[in-house]
């Protein structure tokens, strides 16, 4: 008999405590509104927790969140089951969730994806060169909130991010709180990073102190 993990089991499971069990069956919901109380709750924490407090139009999107979940729960799968085609992975990859279309359902989509880094990290530890390993770095341009920590070759489209206080200072924590110096691709991410560092920034975060400095010296416009 086919063993099958629940939404609300996964979920509870990565929230708490970062791991979760998967199985090759895909995620059921056998009580949906024990999972929208679940995930609801877990949203509005996170608002609460948001740098200043800021909560102006957040609007929970419980089916955005859902569909992350999902995304999130086949991506494992794939990093578990060796014996999936580089086919299987590939196609898991493609299907993204839909780009966010407000600050609510970024936040929303967040409570899964935020753990896009922590599977990118695990996969590459396994082999830098498995689909799964782009496939996740793809999705982290598209997501880029959620995706802090991997390395991006160029900066993500971060306007939908500028346009909310509260997204975009979490975004600029994450950076400085994981040192991920590849953001600082982005001109307006350079800057608010440095005002947040101020003159502690080399002891709070030497790598980002080097990329700053790095961007600040003339020589740096020269270089091709």
């Amino acid at each position: 008999m086919p063993v099958t993990v629940s939404i609300a089991e996964f979920f509870s499971s990565l929230h708490v405590s970062g791991q979760a069990g998967v199985t090759r069956e895909l995620l059921a919901d056998p009580d949906p509104a024990q999972t929208a109380a679940l995930l609801s709750r877990a949203f509005h924490d996170l608002c609460d927790d948001l740098p200043g407090g800021v909560q102006v139009d957040l609007e929970w999107h419980p089916k955005a969140a859902v569909n992350a979940l999902h995304y999130i729960y086949r991506l494992c799968q794939a990093l578990v089951d060796r014996a999936m085609t580089e086919e299987d992975v590939n196609r898991i990859c493609a299907a993204l969730p839909m780009l966010p279309s407000s600050p609510g359902e970024a936040l929303s989509q967040d409570l899964a994806l935020r753990h896009l880094p922590e599977l990118h990290s695990m996969a590459r530890s396994m082999s830098d060169s498995d689909p799964l390993v782009s496939g996740i770095k793809a999705a982290a341009k598209q997501f880029p909130l959620s995706s802090v920590g991997i390395a991006l070759q160029e900066s993500p489209d971060l306007t939908p991010l500028r346009r909310h206080a509260g997204l975009w200072q979490l975004y600029i924590d994450r950076i400085i709180e994981r040192q991920d110096a590849s953001r600082l691709h982005d001109a307006h991410t350079r800057l608010a990073v440095a005002n947040a560092l101020g003159e502690h920034a080399l002891s709070l975060a030497p790598k980002l102190a080097a990329r700053l400095a790095l961007e600040a010296s003339p020589l740096s416009i020269l270089a091709p």
